[in-house]
């Protein structure tokens, strides 16, 4: 009788097991989070989808992939997000969270308190995206993809998607952003959002979030952000760079564009009298994506070399404004010589100038012409 009895008391010990376990409906999953700070108090937005339109992510099942956003308010980001707890009707989870969102305001305060809560609580990871915002971040957080698509394939769920395409501020995570913050001499690059109405159908317009820029920071400290043909630049010294186009221009008319993917790039340091240079070098190659008029191929390779160069050296002194170094290049002294780094930092900060930046090599390459062979052509020589 015993050996039936002592089978059964132990199912239901290991059933016990679930006992505390909650289930998926009962909790709303925060996809992103933005954080403001206004009046002297952090502003903490989260964006809450509902999990069911998770099913989009392979197959639409038209409903509407609805998001809410919430607000709280407090004198640390943790009080405003406790301040939040208090009008929900049920448990917040934050294993889903997909995308950070800061604002001028509050990266203006400095990332040891706006990071800190975002490392010690256990249930978020290290792996959601990092972005700033000039804009309302409400705004930000209420678009959604059209076409009934997740939230989880939007930008702020999937930055990489658009960046593959064209490619100017690579997407980064907390973990690379964290790491690029405590590296000496190193300031972290992120893209910085905003919204446009650039889309439409006939329910009307559907605003959408758009590259502006790149916001740097050095440490504690924002230093600004770089927008349009500023951070154009930035491309070049990106490993993450996939594909980019360039404008080829003559007389101020364009007449080409060739689309230039992966570029390779090299910084070196030297150090005379007492003062450090660097020199860039890049190699890119691309074909012909458009051409209006018949060129030869070395004008393009001429012209496309030029604008490189000249995006490179324009969004370095342009970072400079803003006491920005863009590229990195306090990091790259420091890994090739610390000693000499140590003796021309103050406050692991290496002071830069125009001339800090001595000379840009490029090689630029056209391997191909398109798809397209009929008029204009390229000719061997102008």
């Amino acid at each position: 009788m015993m050996r039936k009895i002592t089978p059964i008391i132990l199912l239901f010990l290991f059933l016990t097991g679930c006992l505390n376990a909650n289930e998926i409906e009962r909790m709303y999953y925060v996809h992103g989070v933005g954080l403001d700070y206004v009046d002297e108090k952090y502003e903490v937005y989260i964006q809450i989808m509902n999990f069911s339109t998770m099913a989009k992510e392979v197959e639409p099942t038209g409903e509407t992939a609805e998001t809410v956003v919430a607000k709280g308010v407090g004198s640390t980001p943790v009080k405003a997000i406790h301040e939040l707890y208090r009008s929900t009707p049920q448990r917040i989870y934050w294993g889903h969270l997909s995308a950070v969102v800061f604002t001028e305001a509050a990266l203006n305060t400095g990332m040891t308190e706006l990071l800190d809560d975002f490392l010690r609580f256990n249930e978020i990871r290290y792996t959601p995206w990092v972005f700033s915002t000039k804009s309302n971040i409400d705004d930000i957080l209420t678009v959604s993809p059209f076409l009934e698509a997740s939230p989880v394939l939007g930008t702020l769920g999937n930055p990489t998607d658009g960046y593959s395409q064209s490619s100017y501020v690579a997407p980064k995570r907390k973990h690379r952003f964290i790491l690029e913050l405590n590296e000496p001499g190193k300031s972290a690059n992120i893209p910085c959002l905003t919204v446009e109405e650039r889309w439409h159908s006939h329910d009307g317009q559907h605003p959408t979030l758009n590259i502006l820029g790149v916001s740097s920071l050095f440490g504690e400290e924002y230093r600004g952000t770089l927008q349009g043909g500023d951070m154009y630049g930035l491309r070049w010294m990106q490993e993450e760079t996939q594909r980019t186009p360039v404008q080829i221009k003559k007389e101020d008319e364009s007449f080409a564009v060739v689309m230039m993917k992966n570029p390779e790039h090299k910084i070196t340091s030297t150090i005379e009298n007492g003062q450090v240079f660097f020199t860039i070098e890049v190699k890119v190659s691309g074909g012909i994506l458009e051409m209006d008029k018949q060129q030869s191929l070395d004008f393009i390779k001429k012209e496309a070399t030029k604008t490189i160069e000249n995006e490179i050296r324009m969004t370095y002194e342009k970072g400079l404004e803003n006491k920005a170094d863009i590229y990195h290049f306090s990091n790259e002294l420091f890994k090739k010589d610390p000693k000499a780094w140590h003796k021309l930092t103050e406050e692991e900060e290496l002071s830069l100038t125009k001339e800090s930046l001595k000379d840009i090599n490029v090689q630029a390459e056209i391997i191909h012409s398109g798809k397209n062979r009929h008029i204009p052509i390229l000719t061997e020589t102008d």
